[in-house]
């Protein structure tokens, strides 16, 4: 049996009954069947793209992992960032918002409280940069939960996953390649933060 990642409780594939009679949308749940969405990640260095050319970063990856160690992940990557970052956050269909620069541990203390929320929340996109005019790190969780990650130093990033037993998978695929069918947090947990609520407090806390 291929081992399949450890999705967020709210992220799930349809039903056939759920989907369009679409025969594009049922072939790629048929494909989604055999998928390679299991734990590690892929790497590309900075590709030849001229909008990329004046970004100031080295490399990109995107991680899968557990959800239920996805929260240690990235606690792990944020120390490739400086003291002071930005946070970055929106709803999964809104345009990014970005709060001011504020002190990494004590952001990282605020955001601990709603751990659950980061790791579950399939509304919310969530995540932290640090951009200057020499260095561009930022570490984004999108609504389906897995890693985009923008870097400088590709040893030190190899090294964090390595110490969680990440590899790098040739043809990895992701959750959010296929159909899928994203459910309120609230339906499973009543004690954690609505999506709305929890935007709210970004904005309160960082903008």
């Amino acid at each position: 049996m291929k081992p399949t990642l450890e999705l967020p409780v709210t992220l799930r594939p349809p039903e056939m009954d759920e989907v369009p009679m679409n025969s594009s949308v049922k072939e790629r749940l048929e494909l989604r069947k055999t998928a390679k969405i299991v734990e590690g990640f892929k790497i590309l260095p900075k590709d030849n793209n001229p909008e990329h050319e004046e970004l100031a970063f080295n490399f990109y990856a995107e991680i899968n992992i557990d959800n239920s160690r996805l929260w240690n992940l990235i606690l792990e990557l944020s120390k490739q960032l400086p003291d002071e970052i930005s946070l970055i956050f929106n709803h999964s269909d809104c345009e990014p918002e970005y709060g001011k620069y504020s002190d990494k541990n004590k952001t990282l203390e605020f955001l601990a409280k709603y751990e659950t929320e980061i790791i579950s929340d399939t509304f919310i996109d969530i995540g932290m940069i640090f951009h200057s005019d020499s260095e561009l790190i930022e570490i984004f969780v999108p609504e389906s939960k897995y890693i985009k990650f923008w870097g400088i130093d590709q040893e030190s990033f190899l090294e964090s996953m390595k110490k969680f037993d990440l590899k790098e998978i040739d043809g990895i695929e992701f959750v959010d390649e296929y159909p899928k069918v994203r459910e309120p947090l609230k339906l499973f947990n009543e004690n954690t933060t609505d999506s709305n609520e929890m935007i709210e407090l970004l904005r309160t806390n960082f903008k």
